[in-house]
């Protein structure tokens, strides 16, 4: 259920010096913020997988399977502490999956967000319009939405894609 990309794009977080480990919730945080963030600058992700709703802030579709999976093919090993469920690397990561420019942006938003707390990233996702305008829980997050968050300096994106900018307005316009 997961790709190379994504494994090694999990491996390459929880090895890095900027990550300070706060569980699996604080984990999906960062991984929607390294492919939404990403997804607004080059309109695709980094990884190939999907981003789900939940009440905790955006969330990789089965990410339970998809981490159960991990440690059963011995890449990741799972510690639970008092409820919060840590994943440690078994192997290390290839970076040589990723382009120069994905391990800049990889780089910059684990430098931004990594010493965050879960709790904070979650405020943080609540903002943004990708969890907003996405309906229920349990829904996946259009990739499109990622076109509407707020750059660095609190400035909109221009969408490039006249469609897709139609079909924002009248997304938000529902609202």
């Amino acid at each position: 259920m997961y790709s190379e990309k994504f494994k090694n794009l999990i491996l390459y977080i929880l090895e890095s010096d900027h990550y300070e480990d706060g569980g699996i919730k604080k984990l999906n945080k960062i991984l929607y913020f390294i492919d939404f963030y990403f997804y607004r600058e080059h309109e695709k992700f980094i990884s190939d997988v999907q981003y789900a709703k939940a009440g905790m802030g955006p969330i990789v579709d089965n990410y339970k399977i998809i981490f159960q999976e991990l440690c059963d093919n011995g890449i990741l090993e799972k510690d639970s502490l008092i409820g919060v469920v840590l994943h440690r690397p078994l192997i290390k990561a290839d970076i040589k999956k990723f382009s120069s420019e994905e391990i800049d942006h990889i780089h910059h938003i684990l430098e931004r967000y990594g010493r965050l707390s879960s709790m904070e990233l979650e405020s943080i996702s609540h903002e943004q319009q990708p969890w907003i305008l996405t309906e229920k829980n349990g829904d996946i997050i259009d990739p499109d939405l990622a076109l509407l968050i707020a750059n660095e300096n609190g400035e909109e994106v221009e969408v490039k894609n006249k469609a897709i900018e139609k079909e924002l307005i009248a997304l938000a316009d529902k609202v």
